[in-house]
């Protein structure tokens, strides 16, 4: 089994949100299945407001997996985030974050933690912050469990993150950590502004990586900016990375436009790289 690339979809998204599909799930599940996708990652803003058994029917239909769920629009919309010190927020972040578990159930679908996970602003000081976060961390551990999915924690780069902005970060978080369900989730676009060398930070990562997130450095498609994605692709395929390369992308020139172009740039770099054996 290879790597899976998934395309975004959102109900609603803004001209500078990085989601392909936007529209009802019944108009864009049988789209992005007719441009060739497999898989489909969705951000959503509250799984609670969705009709979760059409959203399946529909999954099922269409030959698509649920491969992940991206949660930062509920930040930017209402500030609740898991590192916040009132503990009733935090609450209210892991029972929304639950919510997304039960829609991810049947297909084990990743739960993505980014700008959920909030800023050091949002507890009053960095130490306070972490701690919170981390207890927040842990308690979503044990949900995950309950519902057989994983947790992505998305490293982002230090412009819209406070904390573990670098693969190397995440990884010594992890590694003092006992979570059973919590994976870094990476993004080239955030790669490229923090890393000096993705490869081998990618390499260092090994096992612990568990969902990538794929735009070139102008927020387009794979292919359009200057971004070495065979570098990443082929770093990933040597860790034995099997999971998913979602993009999360601007829908410009067009949704159509971007969705084929980066899944036909993607696909070309994969067949050449894993089938090298």
């Amino acid at each position: 089994m290879g790597m899976m690339i998934a395309a975004t979809g959102a109900l609603k998204a803004g001209y500078d949100s990085p989601v392909l599909y936007r529209g009802a799930y019944k108009e864009i599940i049988p789209k992005l299945s007719a441009d060739g996708y497999k898989a489909v990652e969705l951000h959503i803003l509250d799984s609670d407001e969705i009709d979760r058994q059409e959203l399946w029917r529909l999954l099922e239909q269409n030959d698509v997996r649920l491969t992940s769920i991206g949660t930062g629009s509920v930040y930017e919309a209402k500030g609740i985030n898991l590192g916040d010190r009132d503990r009733l927020v935090r609450q209210q972040a892991i029972r929304h974050l639950e919510s997304h578990m039960v829609t991810a159930e049947p297909s084990h679908a990743l739960i993505i933690v980014g700008l959920i996970a909030g800023r050091y602003r949002d507890a009053g000081l960095a130490e306070g912050f972490q701690k919170n976060l981390t207890e927040s961390l842990y308690d979503l551990d044990g949900l995950a469990k309950k519902h057989d999915v994983r947790i992505g924690f998305e490293i982002m780069n230090s412009y819209e993150s406070d904390f573990l902005t670098t693969i190397d970060a995440g990884i010594q978080y992890l590694q003092e950590q006992t979570f059973e369900r919590i994976c870094l989730h990476l993004d080239s676009l955030h790669m490229n502004i923090e890393e000096t060398d993705i490869g081998a930070a990618i390499r260092r990562a090994g096992k612990l990586v568990g969902h990538v997130h794929i735009a070139d450095n102008d927020g387009w498609y794979p292919g359009h900016g200057h971004i070495n994605f065979r570098e990443i692709l082929q770093a990933l395929y040597e860790i034995g990375y099997d999971g998913t390369l979602a993009l999360e992308t601007y829908n410009r020139p067009d949704t159509q436009t971007s969705a084929r172009r980066g899944l036909n740039f993607l696909s070309f770099l994969l067949e050449e790289i894993e089938g090298k054996k």
